[in-house]
């Protein structure tokens, strides 16, 4: 996940040049939860906007993993919300095309 090392001949120094990370995502791996350090390794892959990527550990502590659960809970509901939404509006438009095909 280290930045790209490329050495320059008139300086003897690597110089690190920026790849800056397009996005996170986990992996399909189980969480470890280390109980004696209090905190939760979530594997993850980080994708670079170069195209490449790279395998990582998210580490979260008790605190983190509660704030986690949380807002994706959150945000499982707003889905559930969402579906049943689109489901009630498509149901109520198939029901009024029906009503005006009857006519």
């Amino acid at each position: 996940m280290s930045p790209t090392v490329t050495t320059q001949t008139s300086n003897p120094t690597p110089t690190r040049t920026p790849v800056f990370v397009s996005h996170v995502e986990p992996l399909k791996r189980d969480v470890v939860y280390d109980d004696r350090a209090s905190q939760a390794a979530l594997p993850v892959r980080v994708r670079f906007r170069d195209g490449t990527s790279a395998e990582a550990v998210l580490v979260l502590t008790s605190g983190q993993v509660e704030l986690l659960h949380l807002q994706l809970e959150q945000t499982i509901d707003k889905r559930r919300d969402a579906l049943r939404k689109r489901t009630e509006e498509r149901e109520a438009a198939e029901m009024a095309r029906r009503e005006g095909g009857d006519r």
